[in-house]
């Protein structure tokens, strides 16, 4: 390799270890994520209970009160048996009375239904309040796992970033650019091997994502000294020495 590509591939040792300790902070803080995904799906199944509970009480009280109110009616009703003049007035007065009755204990049989309900959904809303604080106690676990894998990895990076500035210093200005920009789309491999995939004919592919390469291409990378992408999966191609034979 030429001296634009030999400093590109120290650049990208250094490179390579400072995204695999970043990849494993990545994963916890990943796990983080999901966990905070899951804690608020438990809180929108407390609001959705919640929601439960209040419908069924404001049905519950709507129906006490018509229950009341019929109450009332058989009161009169009871009463005007008393002042009922003849039988057929009595029947018809009975009749009614009977009527409000029937109504009344559908009334309170709702209620009663009602109220039940409300019982078993508070009992409901209880158990999810005791998921939601064992979710939020393992988001406390994952959060300090973040930490300590920061925590653990601060002295290694700092290393490996002033390593990375070193090496960054002797790789041309526009060169550098394309790494860096190459670098952040491929998960901090911007590099990628040239591989001879015919031992007696000059074929090549890119050891990236297994995809061929060009005669002219690998010709430029051991001509020219330059800084070639392949056409696939964007890296920059370097070869080996077997690969050039």
């Amino acid at each position: 390799m030429g001296a634009t590509l030999e400093a590109l591939h120290r650049l990208q040792e250094v490179e390579s270890q400072i995204a695999d300790i970043q990849r494993g902070i990545d994963r916890k803080i990943r796990a983080c994520t999901r966990q905070k995904q899951r804690i608020a799906e438990v809180e929108a199944r407390i609001r959705s209970q919640e929601q439960q509970i209040r419908t069924d009480q404001i049905d519950a009280d709507r129906l006490n009160l018509e229950a009341k109110t019929a109450e009332a009616e058989v009161a009169k009703y009871r009463a005007a048996l008393n002042t009922s003049k003849n039988q057929k007035e009595y029947s018809a007065v009975l009749t009614q009375l009977n009527t409000y009755k029937a109504d009344t204990s559908k009334v309170e049989e709702r209620v009663l239904t009602l109220l039940t309900q409300i019982d078993e959904k508070k009992k409901q809303l209880e158990s999810i309040r005791e998921e939601l604080g064992k979710e939020e106690a393992k988001l406390k676990d994952f959060d300090a796992e973040v930490q300590d894998a920061r925590s653990r990895s601060k002295d290694r990076m700092d290393k490996l970033t002033a390593q990375r500035k070193e090496a960054a210093a002797s790789v041309p200005p526009k060169a550098l650019e394309m790494f860096n920009r190459v670098a952040k789309g491929n998960d901090g491999e911007a590099m990628a091997a040239v591989v001879r995939t015919h031992p007696r004919r000059q074929e090549y592919a890119c050891e990236g994502c297994n995809m061929s390469i060009t005669i002219e291409q690998v010709n430029s990378i051991l001509s020219r000294d330059e800084a070639v992408l392949c056409n696939v999966c964007g890296r920059i191609l370097y070869t080996r020495a077997a690969a050039a034979v």
